[in-house]
């Protein structure tokens, strides 16, 4: 179910060979649950992917990342060089698309939010009615 999504206003954020091949092998290793982490990188451009475990009551439906992680994760960006841009998870029986359940979760209105099937990335960021569509370039895309 696509939720308040606008026409793509944004320059392109690129994404590395190497963060896409990390978010499509968890993907593949999550099977009906989702599967979810964080994104790295600088202003645009999306360096790396880390994997965390959704401990998501329901991980079929909705994710949750472990809070140790993003904790660990919040300490990395401030010791850079890399910067928390986001996070990513996947939507193992649906569309690439933002759903109810991922605009109740946004916390930080600043966060990239990319999704992931096993065909599809996109990446999203939250608006104040939705998300917005990101231009998403790179590797194999």
């Amino acid at each position: 179910m696509e939720l308040g999504c606008k026409a793509d206003q944004s320059s392109p954020v690129r994404i590395s060979a190497a963060a896409a091949a990390a978010i499509r092998a968890a993907v593949r290793q999550s099977g009906h649950n989702e599967a979810c982490g964080l994104l790295f990188g600088l202003p645009g451009d999306i360096r790396e992917a880390t994997v965390a475990a959704n401990v998501s009551a329901e991980p079929q439906r909705r994710f949750e990342i472990d809070p140790a992680h993003l904790f660990d994760a919040h300490r990395r960006s401030r010791a850079g060089p890399l910067a928390l841009l986001g996070c990513w998870h996947s939507h193992p029986e649906g569309q690439a698309v933002p759903s109810r359940h991922d605009r109740a979760g946004v916390a930080d209105m600043d966060w990239l939010w990319l999704i992931a099937t096993a065909q599809a990335m996109t990446l999203w960021r939250p608006a104040p009615d939705g998300f917005d569509p990101v231009a998403l370039d790179g590797p194999g895309l």
